[in-house]
């Protein structure tokens, strides 16, 4: 894998074409992409084998009806490996156009997910990480469901029309299909997606989360919404609390010196109510 070379792209969109209109909140205009990952197989199988051996122990199904393994790299050193790996940092931040690191928070840095009828899937939301890899550690043959859905408008349409009862229009979702040796990098802060529901076979999937460097501070991660999964386990708040300090606050008032607000135009005060009587 060399990171200065552009990877075989089975799918690549802007995240300006998935949500309709320009955004602010954003690391870059990078939207997603599905490429050949080249990474070590013998690593991943690794990574699957201890995965499915902590499965019965470790694996939670509480939030959005996904089975998963909620910071997996502390249990699992292969992932740790992968994670900070420095050429893999280079290549996805050439690909997002900005420079990447890996997710601080232990529990959100990387996860293990197990989708099959059974496990469920995911259901629709976003992202609170900005940035993340899905790379697939197997996928069964068959498999009726289990593909990527994005929804292609502003979110909070999407999420008012789901509110109502209704299903979003098929027009408006985008289809990305899974297959072994290629990865998934998304920018899916603020974009509505799931994944469909898995009739037939199963898939087991890598996720790593990263954000940008420049900009830690872009970010969802509300505390309710990490605490959905991670009740059980408090010591990311002083996690959380130790970056926000150290990092984020630092950064954006970093970015905030560097952008100043332009100022509006002095223009002449008139006479006053008066003048329009």
């Amino acid at each position: 894998m060399n990171a200065h070379t552009i990877p075989e792209l089975r799918y690549a969109m802007s995240r300006e074409a998935i949500i309709g209109h320009d955004t602010a909140w954003k690391v870059s205009s990078f939207g997603v992409a599905q490429y050949l990952h080249g990474y070590d197989l013998e690593l991943l199988a690794a990574i699957e084998e201890a995965a499915l051996k902590l499965k019965a122990s470790h694996a939670v199904h509480k939030h959005l009806d996904l089975t998963f393994i909620t910071g997996a790299d502390r249990y699992i050193p292969e992932i740790k490996e992968l994670l900070n790996d420095k050429l893999r940092l280079e290549r996805l931040s050439d690909m997002m156009g900005t420079k990447l690191e890996p997710y601080p928070l232990s529990i959100v840095g990387s996860t293990v997910t197990f989708m099959n009828p059974r496990d469920g899937a995911v259901e629709w939301h976003c992202d609170g990480v900005p940035v993340t890899e899905l790379v697939p550690l197997s996928i069964s043959d068959p498999l009726i469901g289990g593909h990527l859905e994005i929804y292609c408008d502003d979110s909070e349409t999407g999420r008012a029309i789901l509110e109502s009862g209704r299903d979003l229009p098929r027009n408006k979702i985008m289809r990305i299909d899974h297959k072994m040796y290629y990865a998934t990098l998304g920018q899916f802060l603020g974009v509505l997606h799931r994944t469909a529901p898995i009739q037939l076979g199963s898939r087991v999937t890598l996720v790593l989360n990263q954000r940008s460097v420049a900009k830690p501070y872009v970010d969802d991660n509300r505390m309710f919404y990490l605490a959905a999964d991670n009740d059980h386990d408090r010591e990311w708040v002083n996690e959380l609390a130790d970056d926000v300090w150290t990092n984020q606050l630092p950064a954006y008032r970093r970015h905030a010196q560097e952008h100043p607000m332009p100022k509006p135009a002095v223009e002449p005060v008139s006479g006053g109510a008066r003048e329009s009587w």
